[in-house]
């Protein structure tokens, strides 16, 4: 254990012992003094402290277990079940914040207590640095805030999103519930609720919510949840979605224009991800799916596939395996990157779901991902006849009906 940890520890302890024992203070120290088996947090002098002892030492020893447990983001049990998923993209940022690949250090970064302020209901905001240091050389990481809430005797912790969007409007629309300081563009809202609700229908997603904060221009939506400070961002547009899943219950804290110039490829795979794990699922395949529904780099499929067939198939014949093994490539005009296999593994896919319906299309996304493809394109065979040995011919059958849609 860290040695001003000791010393703070060992005092408080102390000074508790001389205290008239009774039942409800024993199991409070009982509950503080199991908790501090942690070795990280680093209290710096002239930090002022909740009065009650039992409770800075309670408070000490819930933010320490967090913020070790956040490090690993495995089950944590100091989180405030109410606010878990919310909490949860506070996690995902402190996941790893210790590590330095630069001194190839896991332990480089050190977390330092650096203000408690009171909030009501005995509840505190807690800010944590990390920070590290190198032959004299002082080096900032990131900057934390967290929600300690007051649950008998002891603390449970959370992001301080749930605060700091408290007064802000509220908008439900189905299953999805949306947070704003202002104004809701709800044109753009119902375009997304359409298309989140005919991915949700294929992948039989229809329970649960998704809940959006959309913050303005004018705010930084990391520090929303509680990322006052990161070097990953530094100096970086902040035009990311930060996202998290617990069970059946979504959280999105993003920008509202960010939100509004969504992009229909992309969220295909976030409705994905809410009914089975990345890892479950073969990503090429993935891939094909959100290019046959929400094409890509904002052109829909319609736009993209005439390009697709100008640049390969005019008076052409095309080795299509060769072109899924070296994962070739065409450049648009607004130098876009489109994998050629993305086109055919969509029509394959379209011709799945036609014969097979979306059952089929599940079959081929959960197949295993090897070099060779064996899974694949076993699976391919078993469901619509396409293998190793006809797939040139087959796929360009599917390319010539396709084009013909477009004439």
């Amino acid at each position: 254990m860290n040695s001003k940890i000791v010393f703070f520890l060992s005092i408080l302890i102390c000074q508790l012992s001389n205290i008239q024992a009774t039942p409800d203070h024993n199991t409070r120290l009982k509950i503080a003094e199991e908790s501090t088996t942690f070795d990280s947090l680093i209290i710096n002098s002239g930090i002022v402290m909740p009065k009650d002892s039992l409770d800075a030492l309670a408070l000490v020893a819930s933010v320490n277990g967090f913020l070790s447990f956040a490090q690993e983001n495995s089950k944590n049990k100091w989180v405030l079940t109410s606010q878990a998923v919310e909490t949860q993209v506070l996690i995902d940022e402190i996941q790893d914040i210790q590590k330095s690949k630069k001194y190839k250090d896991d332990h480089f970064f050190k977390p330092y207590l650096t203000k408690i302020t009171p909030l009501e209901k005995s509840n505190y905001a807690v800010h944590i640095a990390y920070i590290g240091s190198h032959e004299g050389t002082t080096v900032l990481r990131a900057n934390f805030e967290l929600i300690a809430h007051k649950i008998k005797d002891q603390f449970l912790i959370s992001s301080p999103l749930k605060r700091k969007t408290q007064h802000w409007q509220t908008q439900k629309v189905k299953n999805r519930i949306f947070y704003y300081p202002y104004t809701l563009d709800l044109e753009k809202v119902d375009q997304y609720g359409k298309l989140s609700s005919f991915y949700d229908e294929k992948l039989n997603n229809n329970e649960g919510e998704t809940h959006f904060y959309l913050s303005t221009d004018e705010m930084d939506p990391l520090k929303l949840f509680g990322v006052e400070y990161k070097f990953d961002y530094n100096g970086r547009p902040i035009n990311s979605a930060w996202i998290s899943s617990i069970d059946k219950k979504s959280v999105y804290v993003l920008n509202a224009n960010e939100f509004y110039d969504f992009d229909p490829h992309d969220l295909w795979h976030n409705r994905l991800r809410q009914v089975i794990s990345r890892k479950e699922v073969h990503r090429r395949v993935d891939c094909h799916i959100a290019t046959l529904y929400g094409g890509i780099w904002g052109k829909s499929w319609d736009e993209l596939f005439p390009m697709f067939y100008e640049k390969y198939f005019v008076g052409k014949q095309v080795d299509w395996l060769e072109h899924k093994k070296n994962y070739s490539h065409f450049i648009t005009n607004e130098k876009s990157k489109n994998y050629t296999d993305d086109f055919i593994g969509a029509l394959l896919v379209k011709k799945i779901e036609k014969e097979k319906g979306f059952d089929g299309v599940w079959k081929l996304l959960k197949t295993k991902r090897t070099k060779e493809e064996e899974e694949y394109f076993a699976m391919l065979d078993e469901l619509i006849g396409i293998s190793k040995k006809n797939y040139n011919k087959e796929v360009t059958k599917l390319i010539k009906a396709e084009i013909k849609k477009f004439h």
